[in-house]
């Protein structure tokens, strides 16, 4: 009850608690007081990790594979949903360490998905692009549906979901934009590794640095 009293009310309190205590003791007494809503307030747990309100959505890959979420969630440790664009320079430059992750995370039951979530979108130049470019295969999204319940607006911004469905990282894949540095924060590769160990990611969102999604 102390700690929801404003100051006034406690040095009320305390005057009439200890009629005879020095205006130092008083003051004393309530800086205690004053550290102990402090450790209590700092002990508050995490905010929840937020679950996207969505219908369920299938998308299908450039190899005609299907993907429904949030159920198909439930056969990974984790899912990764990387916001892919055609033309954007920024994923460009990206593209192999997103290649490394998919590989080094497959293993460890780590599922990556290329989306993309443009107008421009279709199989066949998705397809190209991939045998092109060494990448995944990469879904389609029509309509920008999937972007959307996530708040994917970012071409590189990723997604990582866990079994329930909850959104654990969202954000860019790391601080690099157009061009790499050997010392970037690898925002997406730490959350990836922390939620694997079983610790909330050092970084639960990132600032996405890609181009605007053209979704619509």
């Amino acid at each position: 009850m102390v700690l929801s009293m404003g100051p006034r009310m406690i040095r009320s309190t305390v005057r009439r608690a200890f009629p005879f205590a020095s205006a130092l003791g008083a003051l004393a007494l309530l800086g205690a007081l004053a550290l102990l809503g402090g450790a209590v307030a700092s002990c508050a747990p995490a905010p929840p990790a937020v679950v996207p309100a969505w219908p369920p959505l299938t998308v299908v890959d450039t190899t005609g594979a299907k993907t429904t979420l949030p159920a198909d969630l439930s056969r990974s440790k984790l899912t990764v949903l990387v916001f892919y664009s055609e033309h954007c320079p920024c994923f460009r430059v990206h593209e192999q360490r997103l290649v490394e992750l998919e590989r080094a995370y497959g293993a460890r039951g780590v599922r990556v998905i290329f989306v993309d979530s443009e107008v421009s979108a279709s199989a066949e130049r998705d397809s190209r692009a991939a045998a092109e470019r060494g990448l995944p295969a990469i879904a389609l999204d029509p309509g920008a549906k999937l972007a959307d319940a996530v708040g994917a607006d970012y071409a590189t911004y990723s997604v990582v979901l866990d079994p329930q469905g909850r959104i654990r990282y969202r954000g860019g894949i790391d601080s690099d934009k157009d061009r790499l540095h050997d010392g970037a924060q690898s925002f997406l590769r730490d959350a990836v590794d922390d939620l694997i160990a079983g610790r909330e990611p050092r970084v639960a969102e990132g600032k996405a640095l890609g181009c605007a999604l053209q979704k619509h």
